[in-house]
C-alpha cells in the first residue's frame, strides 16, 4: 500500500466517524448508506488493480475513469437539485414574509383608531 492510499484512507475513515459523531436521529440511513459508499472506495483505494480490472471489462482505460465519469454526473444533478430546491425555498420563505407582513399591517390598521 502506497503512502498516498494509506492517506486517502485515513480521511475516508476520518470523514466517516465525523458523520457517524456529528449525525443523529432520521439520519441513520444516510449513515448507512454513506458507509457501504466509503467501504466500497476504500476498497479500490486500497485495490485500484480491481477498479482497472472492472473498468477494461466495460471498455473504460483506466479504473479511475470508470468510477469519475458516473460521480461527476451525479454531482451535476445533485447542483441543480440543490440549486432548484434552493430557489424554491426562497419562494416560499418571500410568500411567507409577504403574508406575514399584510397581516401586521391589517392587524395595526384595526387597532387604531380612524379619523373620519
Amino acid at each position: 500500500m502506497t503512502l498516498a492510499s494509506a492517506a486517502l484512507l485515513a480521511l475516508v475513515l476520518g470523514l466517516l466517524a465525523y458523520d457517524v459523531a456529528t449525525i443523529r436521529g432520521k439520519r441513520g440511513r444516510y449513515l448507512l448508506v454513506e458507509a457501504a459508499a466509503f467501504l466500497v472506495g476504500g476498497f479500490f483505494i486500497a485495490f485500484p488493480e480491481r477498479a482497472t480490472a472492472i473498468a477494461h471489462l466495460v471498455g473504460i482505460g483506466r479504473g479511475v475513469d470508470f468510477f469519475l465519469y458516473p460521480i461527476v454526473i451525479w454531482l451535476v444533478r445533485e447542483s441543480l437539485l440543490s440549486r432548484r430546491r434552493r430557489l424554491e425555498d426562497a419562494e416560499r420563505l418571500t410568500q411567507a414574509v409577504r403574508a406575514l407582513a399584510v397581516a401586521e399591517a391589517r392587524a395595526v390598521e384595526a387597532r387604531e383608531p380612524r379619523d373620519r
